[in-house]
């Protein structure tokens, strides 16, 4: 009864430990999906009222990406102290992610280039990103599982089957 009590102390501490380390572990991820560089010269503010709105409709099109597999947009208005600037929009992509870049040049939304490319503005403000994932692969039902989920799922059932073990070898003494 005394190995019982101590494996269960053990599970419940192990279990305590991973909540605490996959919490730490995903704490280590960006928290701006979206960088962009070089940085010298630019002043970047979040999007205003007023402020013509990208949507993902609009960024499928230019793109010729099917609107339901769109992800996210984000958007900014970008100053810079000199034009022509060159940007890079850095984004961590899976291998079926693709983003595009675009910019409002006064009337329109144009596409301008792919993230992760550097691309060349004579005009900056509003500028935004379009990432798009197929259906399946993260951007739907039934993607990939969060940071840290997949971890701390082996390490519950571990517990679980530990506990288990010290029941049975319990049981099996008395």
């Amino acid at each position: 009864m005394k190995l019982l009590k101590y494996v269960s102390l053990f599970a419940v501490v192990c279990i305590l430990m991973a909540c605490v380390a996959g919490t730490a572990f995903a704490a280590g991820s960006k928290t701006d999906p979206v960088e962009i560089t070089p940085t010298d010269g630019l002043t970047i503010t979040e999007k205003q009222d007023g402020d013509p709105i990208l949507t993902m409709k609009e960024a499928a099109r230019l793109a010729g990406e099917k609107e339901p597999e769109g992800k996210v947009v984000y958007q900014w208005n970008l100053h810079s102290e000199t034009l022509p600037a060159e940007l890079t929009f850095h984004v961590e992509l899976t291998g079926t992610q693709k983003g595009y870049v675009y910019h409002w040049d006064g009337s329109k939304w144009e596409l301008m280039g792919k993230v992760n490319t550097p691309i060349t503005f004579t005009d900056l403000s509003p500028v935004g990103v379009a990432i798009f994932e197929p259906a399946g692969n993260g951007g739907g039902e039934g993607g990939s599982p969060k940071t840290g989920e997949k971890g701390l799922m082996s390490l519950a059932f571990a517990a679980i089957a530990l506990g288990g073990a010290a029941v049975f070898f319990s049981k099996k003494k008395d």
